[in-house]
């Protein structure tokens, strides 16, 4: 995806930004946190019109097509009309990616020492950046779909921004709604994660030795 291609040169920045090095020669935890939070919020600025879209099509009533969406979001709201939800989608992704990207990196480099760099470091670090992610981006995620579910609709519950959808739910539903579906999103943020990641250092694996053969 564009955030872990944005990740590493966003953690040098930052490393090189904020003091450098931690004392063990690696980035420390905090730094991979804001790398990871960084590069997820960069590139979902850029695509949030896809997600507005889509939205809106998963959660029409009746079967609508992209077009049709496109054209009922820029008449109502114009070009902006593609970037509602923008605040809670960049807080959202935010938080995704730093528990996903900054955890999983600071969890396996814990890992590692104690296993050895292979598949098992791989998935414990997966899965727990699984639930870190899930536990953080819940409540965001709520409020994403509702703000972006609103655009381009004349009826139904209309939010004024971020903070007006948040203290709306907690006021009406109950903090409760706004972990609705955790257990489902918390199982499939644990498959996902262990899929891409552990997928992803085998090709990583697979390319460095390829490189390493092919300089030879």
């Amino acid at each position: 995806s564009c955030s872990l291609v944005l990740y590493e040169p966003i953690r040098d920045a930052v490393v090189a930004g904020t003091g450098g090095l931690g004392g063990d020669g690696t980035p420390n935890f905090a730094q991979r946190l804001l790398s990871g939070g960084s590069a997820g919020a960069i590139s979902i600025a850029i695509f949030n019109w896809t997600e507005v879209l889509k939205t809106r099509m998963q959660t029409s009533r009746t079967k609508i097509s992209m077009s049709e969406v496109f054209r009922q979001v820029l008449e109502k709201h114009g070009v902006r009309g593609f970037w509602a939800g923008l605040k809670p989608n960049v807080a959202r992704t935010f938080l995704v990616n730093a528990a996903e990207l900054g955890t999983y990196d600071q969890t396996k480099s814990a890992l590692v020492p104690v296993v050895g760099d292979n598949a098992m470091a791989h998935l414990g670090a997966s899965s727990f950046s699984g639930v870190c992610s899930a536990l953080v981006s819940t409540p965001a995620d709520v409020i994403k779909t509702r703000l972006m579910n609103a655009a381009g609709q004349s009826t139904g519950v209309q939010y004024r921004g971020v903070f007006d959808a948040f203290t709306t739910i907690l006021r009406d539903e109950g903090g409760t709604a706004l972990y609705k579906g955790f257990v489902p999103i918390c199982t499939r943020k644990i498959i996902w994660c262990s899929s891409f990641f552990v997928l992803y250092e085998q090709l990583r694996a697979a390319a460095s030795t390829a490189s390493a053969a092919g300089s030879r």
